[in-house]
């Protein structure tokens, strides 16, 4: 559509002024050519009248009836012509169309008048003798004596119009052929101009809509051509450059969607300009459209974030501060809010960083608590073993009774500081691996549950607890042996020691099952169960339920994270679920491939089916 008008638009306009330049051509070629036909004309006319004067007798008489007749008997064929013989006094002396009887005095006729004076006289006029429109030229007789007379020769302006109208067809036949022709050629040149404009016009609007790979076709045209050729080298330079603009933008969006930092920005209203998938996740924001240009205020309520901004902005400076925001997830996160400036310094906004530091705050909790624990548990036996040496040296050492008994004591306290300080040896070698560092075999699970069982059947005979197995037939799995069946026995330990009470019958059932992905390894007990909130928290190495208990019956409190870390250098899991009053299930799961080993191998204290001389004693 934007081609045709732009074509029609320009050779209309070159129609119109062709029209009116061929017009006005043609009106003056029309008003010269009638004007020089006039002229012809009365050239004509005045040569016939010139050729009547010859013929005139040349005897020097006077101009009379007699020398009109004369003249007249000679102009017998003078055609369309109408002679007119005049006197000065106007008196008409011959016609060669009209009865001179019936003729008026023409005196005052103006070409007569002129021709007596000048000596030719001309005039287009009306005739009354011959009612029509007649062209006259007057000549005054050249011959002596004769000066006194002048021939007037006529012809009807209708004859002349008839000969103009022919010669007017054939002006305007020609300037019609020249007008087609010169539109046709105005035709082929409107194209050729508006084709290539046009076809640059279109990848223009091609280029401006954004596709600035379009490069526009170079036309015929000189002009057009060089123009073509700037407009591409400006595409492409511009194509470059918004492609490194483009490049970079998503360079600084990847590393900003990869932050595990939370970023906000928001501009002096509060509104927010940009956030990246961090923060959405640490404030449980959904969809980034939904959070792009609404205030902050909708989506984060914590007045703690809002009061640090206003902090901010009060003393221009990086505010920080660490709180916690309650959403599906509690977390405790640091906040740090700066000044967000464009590239003049002018400030337009704030920029807030999360950071969630709640893991690194329940470490620091674990740290403690396993440091004060540490310290309780190598502290207890210390002391002990310290008081009733003492005891034995100020003179219980001479009563053999007492001093048998303080010297039992010390054996077992010594033992179970041994216990202590070997699991957290073997706990702290386990953490210092990582799962590529194994020697893997194909085992039987069911040889595996059958060996830690028979390690622990002692135990469960003190407790009067009966261990039942249960494995699929034919269920191997890729694990370290001995470190599987060290898991395998401190967990079947845990349920023997505290999920029962020894005074009763029990049973710890453990089973073995594959879902053609992996193997799950569960440890069931029917105890007393264990509270849900400290689930999250069994696994961490020296927590313990119920640490009266868990002293008495010897445990350290190592016991599960020692299998915790057992799995996963085997790229397992193990899970808890209890209820109380029910018992307890413990599961670990493992893939049916080992990770590829590396050529370290992880060092154990024992070999599959030893005898363990003092289980871990994993404490709830």
């Amino acid at each position: 559509m934007r081609k045709r008008t732009m074509f029609w638009s320009f050779f209309g306009a070159h129609v119109v002024l062709l029209l009116l330049a061929v017009g006005a051509v043609s009106f003056y070629n029309w008003h010269i050519s009638r004007y020089a036909f006039m002229r012809q004309w009365v050239r004509e006319l005045e040569m016939q009248a010139k050729t009547a004067a010859a013929l005139l007798p040349d005897d020097g008489g006077e101009v009379d009836e007699q020398y009109a007749a004369q003249f007249f008997e000679r102009l017998r064929h003078h055609g369309i012509h109408r002679f007119t013989l005049i006197l000065p006094n106007g008196r008409v002396l011959g016609d060669s169309d009209v009865d001179v009887e019936n003729m008026e005095s023409h005196e005052d006729r103006p070409e007569v008048i002129e021709a007596f004076e000048k000596g030719l006289g001309m005039r287009q006029r009306y005739s009354a003798s011959l009612g029509k429109q007649m062209l006259y030229v007057a000549y005054r007789l050249p011959q002596e004596g004769a000066a006194r007379a002048v021939i007037r020769v006529a012809v009807p302006v209708r004859f002349l119009t008839s000969e103009m109208r022919a010669a007017d067809k054939l002006l305007l036949s020609f300037f019609l052929g020249v007008l087609c022709v010169t539109l046709a050629l105005s035709y082929v040149a409107a194209l050729r101009i508006t084709r290539p404009v046009s076809s640059l016009q279109l990848g223009l609007a091609r280029i401006g809509s954004g596709n600035l790979s379009y490069r526009l076709p170079v036309p015929r045209v000189p002009h057009l051509a060089n123009l073509a050729r700037s407009i591409n080298r400006n595409a492409e330079r511009l194509q470059r450059q918004v492609q490194a603009l483009h490049e970079e933008r998503n360079l600084r969006a990847m590393i900003l969607e990869n932050m595990t930092r939370g970023v906000i920005a928001i501009d002096r209203d509060r509104c927010v300009l940009d956030i990246n998938a961090a923060a959405r996740a640490l404030l449980d924001i959904g969809d980034e459209q939904k959070v792009i240009a609404k205030p902050l205020g909708e989506r984060i309520r914590n007045p703690e974030v809002f009061a640090l901004i206003e902090a901010c902005e009060q003393q221009n400076q990086m505010c920080e501060s660490e709180m916690t925001i309650d959403g599906k997830v509690t977390r405790r996160l640091q906040l740090r809010v700066s000044m967000l400036n464009d590239l003049g310094g002018e400030r337009i906004g704030s920029l807030l960083v999360f950071s969630d530091v709640t893991l690194l705050r329940r470490l620091e909790t674990v740290r403690q608590d396993f440091v004060s624990n540490v310290s309780h548990e190598l502290r207890t036996p210390v002391t002990s073993i310290k008081g009733f040496a003492e005891t034995l040296l100020d003179g219980a050492v001479k009563d053999p009774e007492k001093a048998e008994r303080f010297l039992k004591i010390l054996v077992r306290q010594a033992g179970q500081l041994e216990t202590t300080i070997r699991d957290l040896l073997e706990l702290s070698r386990l953490e210092g691996h990582s799962p590529k560092a194994l020697d893997c075999q194909r085992v039987p699970v069911g040889e595996l549950l059958k060996n830690a069982a028979e390690l622990c059947q002692e135990r469960a005979d003190k407790r009067s607890v009966t261990l039942s197995l249960s494995c699929d037939e034919g269920l191997t799995v890729m694990v370290h042996a001995g470190l599987m069946e060290q898991a395998l026995v401190n967990l079947i330990d845990n349920a023997i020691t505290y999920g029962t009470d020894g005074t009763q019958k029990a049973q710890v059932d453990i089973e073995a099952v594959s879902d053609g992905s992996a193997v799950s390894i569960s440890v069931r007990d029917y105890g007393p169960g264990i509270e849900s909130k400290h689930l999250d928290r069994l696994f961490e190495r020296l927590y313990r339920v119920d640490k009266g208990r868990s002293r008495e019956l010897g445990g350290t409190g190592l016991g599960l994270a020692i299998v915790k870390h057992i799995a996963l250098i085997h790229n397992g899991s193990v899970d808890v679920e209890s209820k109380v009053g029910k018992g307890s299930v413990f599961t670990i799961r493992l893939p049916l491939q080992c990770p590829d080993h590396e050529t370290q191998e992880i060092k154990i204290d024992r070999e599959p089916g030893a005898q363990v001389s003092s289980p871990a004693g994993i404490v709830r």
